[in-house]
């Protein structure tokens, strides 16, 4: 049910505006700072080059360098229940490992919750987060770090 709930969100909105930074302190940051500014639509991906001070799990920094690296967040409005998002993270790493297998014939497993591993090291990480009132999410914010 989550994956396809995730699906339909994700299809109809995502990728419709992209705003790219050759370097931002955070993806993740940014987007809700667009959040309390009103100036993002749904379904905004920002991306960067180079993140000075990326946000992890747990409060911990995720930094990039210029190269071989990807961040990029995007904001969906979910605008559904809590329970209805249960287990996105690992769908999202799910969806990540298909691509990487189909695109481009590399095997990547999950260490979950966020984590993406190849060869025994962890190469990436997904970052989920909600704006929530009562048990409706608003707002859902995910961070693609590699």
């Amino acid at each position: 049910m989550q994956k396809m709930y995730l699906e339909k969100l994700t299809t109809k909105f995502l990728g419709r505006n992209i705003m790219y930074y050759p370097e931002i302190d955070s993806t993740q940051l940014e987007v809700w700072r667009q959040i309390k500014d009103g100036n993002i639509q749904n379904g905004t991906i920002i991306m960067t080059d180079r993140q000075k001070s990326g946000k992890g799990t747990h409060g911990r920094k995720w930094y990039t360098d210029e190269e071989n690296n990807i961040a990029f967040t995007f904001f969906l409005e979910a605008n559904c229940k809590i329970s209805k998002l249960e287990g996105i993270t690992i769908e999202i790493a799910k969806m990540l490992v298909q691509v990487f297998q189909r695109l481009y014939g590399i095997s990547l497993e999950i260490k979950f919750p966020n984590d993406i591993v190849y060869q025994g090291k962890k190469i990436g990480g997904i970052l989920t987060e909600t704006k929530l009132i009562g048990e409706n999410v608003k707002y859902l914010v995910v961070g693609i770090r590699r």
